[in-house]
């Protein structure tokens, strides 16, 4: 397990959340977190408009080495007492490079509290403790909130529209 307290947060709205490491027990709760998202939000993450997360990627997906595949989650409680997976943000370093791919998915109801912001920066800084210093990602036209969202954390650095898709990378804050 990585060298990673797990953090709480109050979203915007006070909604208390729980940030850490992903683990392979959550494969259950990331295929609850697709079916509460709807078919605009998966199709953005995945950029396949799937129905159901297959068994193989939510195992893919959970399944990390905390190093050059790592991804935070965060939480929060159901009324019921069982925990929820409200979001999920991870990257996947490049081989033998310091940079890596990221990604990062909020259920809906989430959406626009804070959350997305939240996990890019606390993951960021996960990245640069394993030596990562620029991130990179590919962002469809349409998805205005992630760009929004980068825009609005300074992190569009590089841009390009190529293929119907925006290739993003920028340097991650506190790397030369």
């Amino acid at each position: 397990m990585p060298n990673f307290e797990p953090r709480f947060l109050d979203l915007e709205d006070g909604t208390k959340v729980q940030i850490r490491p992903i683990a392979p027990e959550d494969e259950p709760l990331l295929h609850d977190a697709v079916a509460a998202m709807s078919e605009r939000s998966v199709y953005f993450r995945f950029f396949s408009p799937l129905k159901r997360l297959p068994d193989a990627l939510a195992h893919r997906l959970a399944v990390v080495d905390h190093k050059d595949r790592f991804a935070l989650v965060a939480t929060t409680d159901k009324p019921t007492g069982k925990e929820r997976i409200l979001g999920v943000a991870r990257y996947d370093r490049v081989l033998n490079t310091d940079v890596a791919e990221v990604a990062v998915a909020v259920v809906d109801e989430f959406q626009r509290r804070g959350l997305g912001g939240a996990l890019l920066a606390i993951l960021a800084r996960a990245a640069r403790q394993h030596g990562i210093k620029n991130f990179t990602l590919i962002v469809l036209p349409e998805n205005r909130q992630m760009l929004g969202l980068l825009r609005k954390m300074g992190w569009i650095h590089h841009a390009k529209l190529s293929g119907g898709v925006y290739d993003i990378s920028f340097d991650l804050p506190g790397t030369d």
